[in-house]
């Protein structure tokens, strides 16, 4: 194997939710993000993809797929060969969002994308977007919850701002109830607009940093430098920011939003494989995904994996080369949530990553292969 880099898989996103419900209003809050680029693959049900027409701000057209849900097509290679086709490294793109019908189910959905992936891209999260004043009419109306709940990463209660005040936190607390009767380790909050931290979901930049390392490293990568995004995307951006203005009688970017909390954890050496994944295998409560690389003994050899988990979902990939990211250090994961016990976090991780420094763990690191299989493991689901 040569010593060039290959691309990250991309992760692609799948945002879900009733007709109505608000994704299109969080794609373009997402789009909206000034170092983002993300690839948009729009799905409507109908002949027609009307919801294409709303979507600002994309780095190329969007893929529209019509013809009716896309978990319910006979042949979905169609969603197959769109997400290829956004894997091409020419476009830099740090997530890809499938703005699905609101007929989809999260669960079928998740499945076609992880057996799609092969390395190329990766299932980042689904994200199910609540009418908060609509949704035990529409959506959660039987006396069981929805399965759709057991796929889903993240919950957006949106709409707050048209319920009254003192029954905000209560609609929260009522779908977050059902929420976890399916799956305890989802998280929920509520949003007012659609509006989410992205740094929560996707790392905007990541695709233009890649892009630069990979034309600064190497002089045989052969990809010609491609043009700057053209003044029409900052125009509608901007188009789009004043119609909300109108529309809610508040400057756009002053409305609120969730924020992010993150945690950066280094260590030296090689990490333990099994502590690594106890972490990301079964997140803290907060926690929404770890994302970062660790340096593994495998057998005679020293691997670094490039690891990723959003909620269930965990993604492990095989890395060539000296991580460009780590000038001090073997291995370092970041942790992203709402709300969780940050040193907590950071003490397993700590541990996790820097064992030897603990006498404490007793860890042998060259107990051959076995101690890496659950990392391999995942490398293989994907390959």
């Amino acid at each position: 194997m040569s010593g060039a880099r290959r691309r990250p898989a991309i992760p692609v996103i799948l945002l879900t939710g009733y007709l109505g419900a608000g994704k299109t209003s969080l794609l373009n809050h997402l789009l909206r993000h000034p170092d983002a680029r993300i690839g948009v693959i729009v799905n409507d049900f109908g002949e027609l993809n009307i919801d294409a027409g709303l979507v600002v701000g994309q780095v190329d057209e969007p893929f529209s797929i019509s013809g009716g849900c896309i978990c319910c097509l006979t042949d979905d290679s169609s969603l197959e060969d769109a997400l290829v086709a956004m894997t091409d490294p020419s476009l830099r793109l740090d997530a890809i969002i499938v703005e699905a019908s609101g007929f989809a189910e999260p669960l079928t959905l998740a499945r076609m994308v992880t057996r799609m992936g092969r390395h190329r891209f990766h299932l980042g999260g689904v994200i199910d977007v609540v009418d908060a004043t609509m949704h035990f009419q529409t959506v959660d109306t039987s006396h069981l919850p929805p399965l759709r709940y057991a796929a889903t990463t993240l919950v957006l209660v949106n709409k707050l701002d048209q319920l009254p005040e003192p029954d905000r936190d209560a609609a929260i607390e009522a779908v977050r109830d059902r929420v976890h009767q399916r799956n305890p380790r989802v998280i929920v909050i509520g949003t007012h607009h659609a509006r989410l931290d992205p740094a929560l979901i996707f790392d905007p930049g990541v695709g233009e940093a890649e892009y630069a390392n990979r034309r600064r490293g190497s002089a045989s990568v052969g990809e010609e430098s491609i043009q700057p995004e053209l003044p029409i995307r900052e125009l509608l951006r901007q188009a789009y920011a004043e119609a909300a203005t109108e529309q809610t009688g508040e400057d756009e970017t002053a409305l609120p939003h969730r924020h992010a909390q993150s945690v950066t954890v280094t260590g030296t050496g090689c990490a333990d494989p099994d502590a690594v994944m106890d972490f990301v295998e079964d997140l803290p409560a907060g926690v929404y995904r770890v994302k970062g690389t660790v340096l593994v003994d495998v057998g005679p050899r020293r691997v670094r994996f490039g690891v990723q988990a959003v909620g269930p979902n965990v993604y492990v990939s095989e890395q060539t080369g000296q991580a460009p990211d780590l000038p001090d250090a073997d291995s370092v994961l970041v942790v992203i949530g709402e709300d969780f016990d940050a040193e907590a976090a950071r003490s397993a991780l700590t541990s996790a990553l820097s064992p030897d420094a603990d006498p404490e763990t007793g860890t042998d690191h060259n107990a051959g292969t076995d101690r890496a299989e659950r990392l391999l493991h995942h490398v293989r689901l994907h390959s």
